[in-house]
C-alpha cells in the first residue's frame, strides 16, 4: 500500500463506493471524496510555486473544458440547489446557447473562438467550490503570459508557464475516478462542459439513470482527451 500511487488509490476508492451502492448520493460522495483528495495531494506536494491566478483573472476560462459524468451531475446539482429562478434560468439559456455554438467545432476551432465558459460570471467562477479537475490543474504562474496568450497568442500550441507538479498531481486524481468508473462498468468518457452540462441538466433523473449505466449522454460532444 505504501508505494500505491494516488490515481490507484482514487481508483480502489471510487470501485469500492460503487460496489457498496450505486445510487446518487454515492456518486455525490465520490466526487466529494475525490475533489477533497485533489486539494489534499496539492497541500501535501513538496514544491509549491507561487500563483498568479486570483479572482478577476479569467484568462484560462475561454478554454475547452473536458469533464465526467460525476463533475457534470456536481455542478447540475450546485446550479439547482443555489441559485435563484431568474439565474438559472440565465444560466441554463448561456449553457445551451454555448453547447449550440460548440457543437460541431474541432477542438482547436473551440479554442480559437475564445468561447467563454458560460459559467463565468462577472469574471468569475459561479461553481469555483465545485469547478471540474481541468480547472483545479490548471494554475499559471504569470497572469502576464495568459494575458499575452489571449490577446495575441494561439491558444492550441501556446501554453501558459503551469505549475506542473499540482497540474500532474490533480490529473492523477482525475485519472483514478475514470479508471475506477471503467472498471464498474460505468462511462468514464471527458466530454464537452456545456454538451454533457446541457444533457445533465435536461434529462430528467439523470445521475440516477447513469448510475444505473443508461448512455444518458450518447450523442454529446467527447472531449478533446478522452482516453
Amino acid at each position: 500500500m505504501g508505494d500505491e500511487s494516488i490515481r490507484d488509490t482514487v481508483r480502489r476508492a471510487t470501485q469500492m463506493m460503487l460496489r457498496r451502492a450505486r445510487s446518487v448520493q454515492t456518486l455525490f460522495r465520490l466526487i466529494e471524496h475525490a475533489f477533497h483528495q485533489a486539494t489534499a495531494v496539492v497541500e501535501r506536494l513538496p514544491e509549491r510555486v507561487p500563483l498568479a491566478c486570483a479572482p478577476g483573472c479569467a484568462f484560462c476560462c475561454y478554454h475547452p473544458v473536458d469533464i465526467t459524468p460525476p463533475e457534470a451531475f456536481a455542478i447540475a446539482a450546485y446550479l439547482r440547489t443555489t441559485l435563484t429562478s431568474a439565474a438559472g434560468d440565465a444560466v441554463y439559456a448561456r449553457i445551451a446557447a454555448h453547447a449550440d455554438r460548440i457543437s460541431g467545432l474541432s477542438y482547436e476551432e473551440h479554442a480559437q473562438a475564445r468561447i467563454p465558459c458560460a459559467l463565468l460570471v462577472d469574471g468569475r467562477c459561479s461553481v469555483y467550490s465545485c469547478r471540474p479537475f481541468a480547472c483545479r490543474a490548471w494554475n499559471s504562474t504569470s497572469a502576464a503570459r495568459c494575458e499575452t496568450i489571449f490577446t495575441h497568442g494561439n491558444p492550441v500550441t501556446m501554453i501558459p508557464p503551469l505549475d506542473m507538479h499540482t497540474y500532474e498531481a490533480v490529473w492523477d486524481v482525475a485519472r483514478g475516478v475514470t479508471d475506477g468508473l471503467k472498471q464498474s462498468r460505468l462511462d468514464g468518457k471527458s466530454y464537452e462542459l456545456h454538451s454533457i452540462l446541457q444533457r445533465a441538466l435536461d434529462t430528467p433523473q439523470a445521475a440516477q439513470r447513469w448510475t444505473q449505466g443508461e448512455e444518458v449522454f450518447a450523442g454529446c460532444t467527447v472531449g478533446a482527451f478522452t482516453e
